[in-house]
């Protein structure tokens, strides 16, 4: 439990706070931000324990982490980019596209598509969940704010 869950999810919280501070955060904002990346990490761990496909598991954690952005956003009054991008940084297949650029540079074209289509298909599913996440964060947020009619 400790090596599949616990040390993998402070990691993630660990690899975002250099990110935040990238952003111009500090202090509280940056243990939001490392709680954020938890979070993300383990609905993405959760997702993979579930046997979830694994594309729909980085789209539905990036979707998490910006529903997550998205409220402490408002709550800390930050912009929302400053916590959904490094919120969202451990989703991010780094050894992936290193393997699929380093099957460019050694012309191993097998190695270079499949691993580049494996980073193509992540990348896209993170950008869907968060651009769902923000839609439905926005829609929620319109109709809440809508004056009642009587």
């Amino acid at each position: 439990m400790i090596k599949s869950f616990v040390l993998p999810v402070l990691w993630a919280a660990l690899s975002s706070l250099g990110f935040g501070m990238i952003f111009g955060l500090r202090t509280k904002k940056l243990l939001y931000v490392a709680l954020g990346s938890a979070l993300t990490w383990l609905a993405y761990l959760i997702c993979m324990e579930l046997n979830t496909y694994e594309v729909s598991a980085y789209a539905i954690a990036a979707g998490i982490g910006t529903v997550y952005s998205e409220i402490m956003a408002r709550v800390i009054k930050t912009p929302v980019t400053a916590f959904v991008i490094p919120v969202n940084i451990p989703l991010v297949p780094g050894a992936s596209l290193f393997h699929s650029l380093l099957g460019l540079m050694q012309r191993d074209n097998a190695r270079f598509l499949e691993r580049g289509k494996y980073c193509l298909a992540a990348a896209c599913a993170m950008a869907l969940g968060i651009f769902i996440a923000t839609m439905l964060f926005k829609l929620v947020k319109s109709v809440a704010d809508r004056p009642k009619k009587r």
